[in-house]
């Protein structure tokens, strides 16, 4: 849901810049709470009909779920065109000037312009709930409905809208404080570029539910990040409630960088492909694939910018940089997430054969890694079919294990040039 998160993000708040106008802010308000709450209502009504078929045994439970799954994430989609019927069709983006309080604070006015798009996910994950609730798998009490919606927001959505509005907030207070609004742009501009390597890591590790990675596990992962270089980094079990295959390494400044795997993965996958799964990770941070994707995306906000600097008379200029950002900046996402995902996976081996002998556990070739590292890819994702195939930011299974094994037969470059891994989720 990465790609959808994104643009619920950057499209919601790039309606900031749409011209103002002279709308009825309450007119406006009633009118996005109106249609949030029908769009709440269909989610509802496709899982209670979903549940009364898998109920009368049309169709099997199974069945059920995944068409319940598609639904959702149907509506979430769609959602994206509601959100801009709201703040750009009833005009609540193009009232927020004029609204006290709201007209000098940039988090709430983020906080305002992502309200619509946040509530629709949350009607989505209710509607599963709700579904789970009619067929018994799910209690209904009050209590846990709330927690669960809890989990499903600080495991999804949190890390990426919780920063957001907490880096607008500092920019709010410093704004406040300094009088020089070029001085303190300039502050702004260094404390996001310090937030962003030091402080990000520190406040995702604390929105996941993590614990520490004890015993012997916790010791022969460090000893698999250390025989790579990599000692400097926190090792953390992932508490996803085993409902998710998934590891990633948070931050890559060591050693602030924390490697988090998640329970199901710790609990259910043999060593082998536990190391395989380390290694693609440490093949990102070796070959600092988190930056170069951060860094590929300037040049697609700069043409936007360009642009809107070149079309600044007219009301329609920040709307029209905009747009190109986001699509430049997809089509630049996608290439760089491609190579880096398929060059980590190929490193992962590399490393695999150049550490076999210092750590237990781990594929002793080039060749053996790839087919471990392959039944990995395929275990994580065994009653996840639709995990399988390519996403826009992600390659399939099939496309990642075919280029591993394309390299098997090529000349392996020297230890120096060792490179990352990727995530197999």
């Amino acid at each position: 849901m990465h790609l959808y998160l994104f643009l619920l993000v950057v499209v919601s708040l790039s309606c900031g810049s749409l011209p103002p106008a002279d709308v009825s802010v309450w007119r406006a308000l009633s009118a996005t709470c109106g249609i949030v709450f029908a769009w709440g209502i269909l989610c509802h009504v496709g899982a209670r009909l979903c549940a009364g078929q898998v109920r009368s045994e049309a169709i099997h439970p199974l069945l059920g779920a995944e068409i319940v799954e598609k639904q959702m994430s149907a509506f979430r989609w769609l959602g994206l065109a509601v959100v801009l019927l709201c703040l750009g069709g009833f005009g609540l983006a193009r009232c927020l000037d004029v609204i006290p309080v709201l007209g000098d604070s940039m988090a709430l006015q983020a906080f305002v312009l992502l309200g619509p798009g946040l509530l629709i996910i949350v009607m989505t994950w209710s509607a599963e709930h709700y579904y789970g609730v009619l067929l018994g798998y799910a209690d209904g009490d009050a209590g846990l409905y709330a927690a669960s919606l809890w989990r499903s927001f600080r495991g999804n959505v949190a890390w990426l809208v919780v920063p957001v509005l907490m880096l607008l907030g500092l920019s709010d207070v410093i704004h406040l404080l300094v009088a020089d609004r070029e001085f303190a742009g300039w502050i702004t501009a260094a404390s996001v570029l310090l937030f962003v390597p030091l402080g990000l890591p520190w406040m995702i590790r604390r929105l996941f539910k993590t614990s520490t990675l004890d015993g012997s596990m916790g010791d022969w992962v460090a000893e698999v990040m250390e025989s790579v270089g990599l000692g400097r980094t926190r090792m953390a079990r992932w508490d996803t409630g085993r409902s998710a295959f998934n590891a990633m390494v948070v931050g890559f400044v060591a050693p602030l960088r924390t490697l988090l795997i998640s329970d199901r993965l710790l609990d259910e996958l043999p060593r082998s492909q536990i190391a395989m799964v380390v290694l693609h990770e440490a093949a990102h941070l070796k070959r600092r694939h988190v930056p170069i994707r951060m860094l590929a995306i300037l040049p697609a906000w700069g043409v936007g910018t360009a642009i809107s600097e070149a079309f600044a008379p007219h009301d329609w200029a920040m709307v029209a940089g905009s747009i190109v950002g986001i699509l430049l900046t997809m089509l630049v996402l996608r290439w760089v997430a491609y190579r880096t995902e398929h060059d980590a996976d190929i490193q992962a081996c590399r490393l695999a054969g150049q550490i076999a002998g210092q750590v237990d556990d781990v594929p002793t070739t080039y060749e053996e890694a790839c087919e471990v590292l392959a039944a990995a890819l395929k275990r994580v994702t065994f009653d996840q079919p639709s995990c399988r195939r390519g996403t826009w930011l992600h390659p399939g299974v099939e496309d990642r294990v075919a280029e591993m094994r394309r390299h098997c037969k090529q000349p392996k470059p020297s230890t120096s040039k060792a490179a990352p891994v990727a995530n197999p989720a």
